[in-house]
């Protein structure tokens, strides 16, 4: 309110200010050329008095619905940026979705494309998920999801990007960032998870989670590039689970 006010006192003490230059410079110029005879201090006083009279009209008529207008599209293009975000978002871990973290991945892409700089990215995935759901409920899976996701936001760098992949999958990307770095930063996340436990709500449990992560190959496809994240994220799963496991393309 108070900062609607100032605006509007800004405004107002504007166009006063506009309509008093312009009118007393009209009256200096009528006076030096002889067509109006007026002194320099009614002439001040002619033109506050003027400008005070036609400054609220013409802030109500045109600089209040100017101001409305302007509101209203900010108001808009707000709306459309938080659409825009839900939109990418998915609404139990409040990562990115599907649909949001491959757009990441391409835009990550195409940059490393560009000027050759390095790309990994990470598929996760939680070990026996199904037996969490089978054995305590699709909310206590709920409850896992949030709270993995939550330590992998806590453990990425701020260019890096996480979102939900699948049903209990994650996908990361990190730009700027070789195989051996990314392995280093993924056995971090696997050791937090593994040391964690999660709330479920009437007891807590323990559970971990098994990691491939592969380095973007320049022309490679979104698909190569996923492709060879899952099938590390498999080789993870067959050896034992609660494993990071790196690979190249060959």
């Amino acid at each position: 309110m108070n900062e609607s006010l100032a605006s509007a006192a800004k405004a107002m003490l504007a166009i006063v200010a506009i309509t008093f230059g312009v009118d007393f410079l009209s009256m200096l110029i009528l006076t030096g050329l002889g067509l109006l005879e007026m002194s320099l201090v009614a002439g001040i006083v002619s033109s506050a008095v003027l400008s005070l009279i036609i400054a609220p009209p013409i802030y109500w008529l045109v600089a209040v619905p100017i101001r409305r207008e302007y509101e209203k599209r900010l108001q808009a293009e707000r709306r459309a940026a938080e659409l825009g975000e839900q939109a990418i978002t998915d609404p139990l871990t409040r990562t990115r979705n599907r649909r949001g973290i491959t757009i990441a991945v391409l835009e990550a892409m195409a940059h490393a494309e560009r000027y050759g700089h390095p790309l990994s990215v990470a598929m996760i995935d939680i070990d026996h998920f199904k037996e969490v759901n089978d054995s305590y409920g699709h909310k206590a899976g709920d409850r896992v999801l949030e709270g993995v996701a939550s330590i992998l936001v806590e453990h990425l760098r701020m260019p890096d990007k996480v979102g939900r992949y699948g049903g209990e999958e994650f996908l990361l990307v990190f730009p700027e960032t070789g195989l051996d770095q990314t392995h280093k930063i993924a056995e971090r996340i696997r050791a937090a998870v593994s040391r964690s436990e999660f709330d479920i709500g009437e007891q807590k449990i323990k559970l971990t989670i098994s990691i491939g992560a592969t380095l973007f190959e320049k022309a490679e496809d979104l698909e190569q590039l996923l492709s060879r994240a899952d099938q590390a994220l498999y080789e993870a799963k067959q050896s034992g689970r609660n494993l990071v496991v790196a690979r190249k393309a060959r």
